[in-house]
């Protein structure tokens, strides 16, 4: 009788490479999906198959347990984080059912998309033919959503010379568009450092594909035009920087072009900034004024309700900046929350709305600033943890380069930067954002534990 075993061995690694691929398209389809709205139901979908599919592939790879103790302390600061979440939602919140609702809603949410992010990892471990298509698939998706901004905004540009900035795209504004644009811009950073550092490459593309790639994430930024965007994304260039005088002092070899297309693109990123100030604020001392006058949330009431009060003016007569003035009024009236409530008043989106409102009558919504809304919703308690869960991640990334380079630790750590400083200046610790991210987390922090080299970055795609 012939021996069945080899053909049925065969037959199943077929099929785990053809599941594999089609579970690749589910998380790529996802994360296009993700930043369009009202999709709502699409998200999950497509989030409950991805978190199947590959948790069935990662339970099929039996990856030892000791490649993730690494992750444990991170681990731990979430639990954390999620206990007190519900504690503070029963014992202290005035509105428990509302806080349970947004836990369930929005953290849940976000810890599957985590773990959908871990399980991609794991499942891909052990294949150095898929790994980098993990990163492939969520690297178009962003490249999709920055070529669709570039068309609207040239298509603009063409027929109306001089028009407007400022393009959304397909998500719902330009603050959403340009929170992809950076990721898109973190990913081709990182992997321009692993090319200079290793010569070796991560994400399967010619180097003169990821250069054009490069140039139309540049048009996006000046469709785009959002200060907080360009402020985030000088950061990481700084971080970018750091790692490579770092480098240098350890002894790794650098390419000159490297420091060529960093210096090209900091001045590119000069450029944005200036255009930015000059659409989207009046003169250094205008804004200066506005930023007085909002801090006077006492006696300028227009924070409160921007349809019963008029915009306040400026000395010199003129309008304030009505973004700016709202920004800082919010920031001055949420850090008094804070300290009025140090333990939180419930975990949600619109935890500072909730408290404005039961403070004043109105209810404005969120704060624009994610860390903030943290602080206001399960405290002071709740923003240490979050800010510790970051350093963790970092510290693990940091530890990792000091090692040897390593693509996913070089992008997780850009990533951290430009999300961490961006929830502090934007509302953007919640929703599809808080999702996108924590699968990245996820993603790239089993990745950078169990890294495995890629293929020369001069040999075709």
């Amino acid at each position: 009788m012939p021996d069945i075993f080899p053909v049925l061995r065969a037959y199943d690694k077929m099929l785990m490479g053809t599941l594999n691929r089609i579970a690749l398209v589910f998380v790529g389809a996802l994360f296009f999906v993700w930043p369009i709205p009202h999709t709502g139901s699409l998200r999950d979908l497509l989030l409950v198959v991805s978190f199947v599919l590959f948790g069935y592939l990662a339970w099929r790879q039996k990856l030892s347990r000791g490649a993730l103790r690494e992750l444990f302390l991170p681990a731990m600061v979430l639990l954390a984080f999620t206990v007190w979440a519900y504690v503070v939602a029963i014992f202290v919140s005035p509105e428990t059912a509302w806080s349970l609702d947004e836990i369930h809603s929005q953290w849940m949410r976000a810890l599957v998309a985590l773990a959908t992010g871990i399980l991609v990892a794991l499942a891909m471990n052990r294949n150095p033919i898929l790994i980098p298509w993990a990163l492939v698939v969520v690297f178009v998706a962003l490249m999709v959503h920055i070529v669709y901004v570039d068309l609207e905004a040239v298509k603009y540009w063409l027929e109306r010379p001089g028009g407007k900035f400022r393009f959304g795209g397909l998500t719902s504004g330009p603050d959403k568009i340009n929170y992809l644009s950076n990721m898109l811009f973190c990913f081709l950073l990182a992997e321009l450092y692993y090319r200079a550092t290793c010569q070796k490459r991560m994400l399967l593309f010619p180097s003169s594909v990821l250069a054009v790639i490069f140039l139309l994430a540049v048009v996006s930024e000046f469709g785009e035009l959002t200060r907080n965007g360009i402020v985030t994304l000088a950061l990481v260039l700084l971080v970018l920087g750091s790692l490579y005088l770092f480098g240098r002092s350890s002894g790794v070899k650098i390419s000159k072009a490297f420091v060529g297309v960093i210096t090209m693109f900091l001045v590119v990123l000069v450029g944005a900034g200036l255009v930015a100030s000059a659409k989207l604020s009046s003169t250094p001392r205008n804004l200066m004024d506005t930023v007085t006058l909002a801090w006077d949330t006492e006696r300028n009431m227009f924070w409160q309700d921007t349809g019963k009060y008029d915009v306040p003016r400026l000395p010199n007569g003129e309008f304030v900046d009505v973004s700016t003035y709202l920004r800082v009024a919010w920031f001055k009236e949420g850090l008094k929350l804070v300290h009025e409530h140090p333990l939180g008043i419930g975990y949600g989106r619109s935890a500072f709305g909730h408290a404005i409102e039961a403070k004043y009558g109105r209810n404005i919504g969120h704060s624009h600033s994610g860390l903030l809304d943290i602080a206001i919703g399960i405290g002071i308690p709740g923003a240490v943890l979050w800010i510790v869960f970051f350093a963790t991640l970092m510290s693990l990334a940091w530890r990792r380069l000091r090692a040897a380079p390593n693509y996913a630790a070089v992008l997780l750590l850009l990533v951290l930067v430009d999300y961490g400083v961006r929830g502090l200046l934007d509302s953007v610790l919640r929703d599809h954002m808080l999702q996108q991210f924590m699968f990245l987390a996820g993603l790239l922090a089993v990745m950078t534990v169990t890294a495995t080299d890629t293929v020369d970055p001069d040999k075709p795609a």
